[in-house]
């Protein structure tokens, strides 16, 4: 079984915000933070991202790999990543390339980890 390292996941969060990404947030399927990097004086719509995912995937019965939202003041990029869900917010300055690649990487790089958290299914082996 593996245990989630707190400080080596803020740690890794925290490399995505570079380049006007402000905050980097892995969140539970209801919307409660796991782990975030935020810079100071930032606020997240961290519970919002969440409910866009849910309500998307639910509603439309699509699989998508991400959801990305630009609003008048920034955007939000959410997915899910080993049943987690993976958000990040930037300024509207902020490429939809460049944010879109950046949450790609990092969800790449969380997955593994992440998926070690889940309780195996009763027909693997450990």
């Amino acid at each position: 079984m593996s245990i989630l390292k707190p400080l080596a996941l803020q740690k890794a969060l925290s490399q995505g915000n570079t380049g006007g990404i402000y905050a980097t947030l892995l969140l539970n399927h209801t919307g409660c933070p796991i782990a975030q990097a935020v810079s100071e004086g930032e606020k997240t719509p961290g519970s919002i991202a969440t409910y866009i995912w849910k309500t998307h995937c639910h509603q439309s019965g699509e699989i998508v790999e991400y959801i990305l939202v630009e609003c008048e003041k920034g955007k939000v990029i959410v997915g899910s990543t080993a049943q987690y869900v993976l958000c990040m917010c930037a300024r509207e300055t902020v490429e939809s390339g460049i944010l879109t690649t950046k949450f790609a990487a990092l969800r790449d790089f969380l997955k593994p980890a992440l998926e070690s958290l889940l309780p195996k299914k009763k027909d693997e082996k450990s």
